[in-house]
């Protein structure tokens, strides 16, 4: 169905605009129709006025009139003149009449169509959970969105670029850090967090996730309770093929660490959003990635839920992120992910040492599956420092089976 609006003049049964009858209105009539009646009228004076003229010996007469002065032929001249003038001033009125009615009731001139360009839509790159959740060897963490990064603000901030070094924006990526379960002793697990860091701009996912890797093997966060089994070693370039991730470094770890090469999977995959199987690469020709890990082989997160839990710790904190300062004179909103007993999840939040307040929640499924929780706290924040602790009790003795624990500044 055509839904452009017709102009007036564009169809013959429309009424043109500026007419008041409500008769209907005539077609419109081409200029050269219109105007044949005044061409015959016209036609039909020139030739009456031509016949009446009877040719002869002019010449004497004509010299005889030019002789006797202005006004002695003025009589048969007038009325030879008067003969035909009024004829053609009516053909000339009729034609002033006629052209003024054809440009009022003309068409208007057509606009053109405005062609819209089309638009290319890029598709975003998947979500480390949305991508773990739909391969084949991915295990479904059921992630909270993104945090803020530490301190950030509602602006974000702009790509940088000192002399010469290319263009850098701030983003949050993911990051694999190795830590005890329980306090500051036990057996190591993955713990994931989102940390700000300065990548590519305009961004790219290998640079993200070579980011995302160099966050995993430096210096732990201040106040974490982490272990860095990469001292010395620095990634160096990541390339993501269809079917293998490729990570370069420059050598191998002596780190005895059981996860160390494990972490560094988790942390690659899930930047480039793929649980692609990895392989790595080493720059001083090591045959070793870690002990036991040779550099020959290729790695990947476990699909099996049981698995899963032999590397990663039960419970994450996503957001708020850690040292993030979050709004004072309200209370704190805590997202996560956890794998526990009954999906029971507990919390605390500490300020000097003293509990000010807590409580407990469930995750969207228990153990072995690993579910997103949510809380909010009872009591708005005062102006201060905070620790956060959200944690699982044993239910056969009540101990602390596993925790995380973070700092956040209300301001």
């Amino acid at each position: 169905m055509n839904t452009d609006p017709i102009r007036p003049g564009q169809t013959p049964a429309e009424e043109p605009t500026g007419r008041t009858t409500s008769r209907p209105a005539d077609p419109p009539t081409p200029i050269g129709e219109g105007l044949a009646p005044v061409e015959d009228r016209l036609r039909s004076a020139l030739d009456a006025d031509a016949r009446s003229i009877a040719p002869g010996d002019r010449l004497a007469a004509i010299l005889t009139d030019a002789h006797s002065g202005p006004g002695a032929a003025a009589g048969s001249a007038s009325n030879r003149h008067h003969r035909w003038v009024l004829p053609a001033a009516a053909a000339a009125a009729a034609v002033l009449v006629a052209g003024t009615v054809w440009a009022v009731n003309r068409p208007p001139s057509q606009t053109p169509l405005v062609i819209g360009a089309s638009t290319a839509v890029g598709t975003p790159e998947p979500t480390p959970s949305a991508a773990r959740s739909s391969a084949a060897t991915s295990v479904p963490t059921q992630t909270a969105p993104r945090p803020s990064a530490p301190s950030a603000t509602s602006t974000p901030a702009p790509p940088t670029k000192s002399a010469g070094s290319p263009v850098t924006a701030s983003a949050s990526v993911p990051v694999y850090y190795l830590g005890p379960v329980v306090g500051a002793s036990g057996p190591l697990r993955l713990f994931r967090e989102f940390v700000a860091a300065q990548v590519p701009s305009p961004a790219v996912p290998s640079g993200n996730a070579l980011a995302a890797l160099r966050l995993a093997m430096g210096p732990v966060p201040a106040g974490s309770r982490y272990h860095s089994a990469w001292t010395g070693v620095t990634a160096e370039a990541v390339t993501r093929g269809e079917r293998l991730i490729t990570v370069r470094l420059s050598k191998g770890t002596q780190d005895a660490s059981p996860l160390a090469t494990e972490q560094l999977v988790w942390t690659v995959q899930a930047a480039l959003g793929a649980a692609l199987p990895v392989r790595f690469e080493l720059a001083d020709g090591g045959t070793e990635v870690s002990p036991g890990h040779a550099a020959s082989s290729t790695y990947t997160r476990p699909a099996d839920p049981v698995a899963v839990l032999d590397q990663v710790a039960p419970i994450w904190v996503d957001e708020p992120a850690r040292g993030a300062d979050v709004p004072a004179g309200r209370p704190l909103t805590v997202k996560g992910v956890a794998s526990t007993f009954e999906a029971n999840v507990e919390w605390e939040l500490l300020r000097d040492g003293r509990r000010v307040d807590s409580g407990f929640t469930t995750a969207a499924e228990a153990a072995p599956a690993r579910a997103t929780y949510r809380f909010t706290t009872k009591k708005p924040l005062a102006s201060g420092t905070y620790t956060l602790r959200v944690f699982e009790s044993s239910a056969k003795d009540g101990s602390i089976a596993a925790e995380q624990t973070l700092v956040v500044t209300a301001r």
